[in-house]
């Protein structure tokens, strides 16, 4: 029996001690983020990707579906479910325009503005505002990372990046 060079297995104990850092923090992310779901709910009575529809039409009132799934990351058609729901609970108002009345744009009622002033800290959730606050370099890195890691998985489900975590 051969035994393995102290380098190869140096490398292979640090190997196997970086990846179970990383699960750790993946571990501290996930669970922070549900939490943040969890507590977001309870103080507003919404889910935490319908706070973050009001968030974003209270720093920009008046946004049109596709502009509102763009600032959301998300497919279009998951961003009109969001609205639909909003619009039912009387959190947000449709409005179509006078020079073409396909376009639809999307407004703050009195009750959603409440809301929003109401809300909890981190209204486009935990993971957004952390990635928000990393710089360009760090970013990119990051996403470089993120794509290495995801094509190491073997059942990927590649729709979900456009899905809010809410709804996962």
């Amino acid at each position: 029996m051969t035994e393995k060079p102290a380098l190869l297995n140096n490398q292979v104990h640090t190997q196997a001690r970086l990846a179970n850092a990383s699960l750790q923090h993946f571990r501290v992310i996930f669970s922070s983020v549900k939490k943040h779901l969890s507590d977001t709910e309870s103080a507003c009575g919404i889910s935490s990707s319908q706070l973050w529809v009001l968030y974003e039409l209270y720093k920009e009132p008046d946004l049109k579906v596709s502009e509102l799934a763009n600032n959301l990351a998300i497919h279009q058609s998951t961003a009109s479910n969001l609205v639909e729901k909003l619009v039912k609970k009387l959190l947000i108002a449709k409005k179509r325009e006078t020079s073409d009345q396909r376009v639809v744009r999307l407004s703050l009622t009195e009750q959603g503005l409440a809301i929003i002033k109401n809300a909890p800290p981190s209204p486009r959730g935990v993971l957004r505002e952390a990635l928000d606050r990393l710089d360009v370099d760090a970013l990119i890195g990051l996403t470089q990372s993120l794509e290495q890691l995801t094509l190491q998985i073997n059942s990927k489900d590649l729709g979900a990046g456009l899905i809010p975590l809410a709804d996962l």
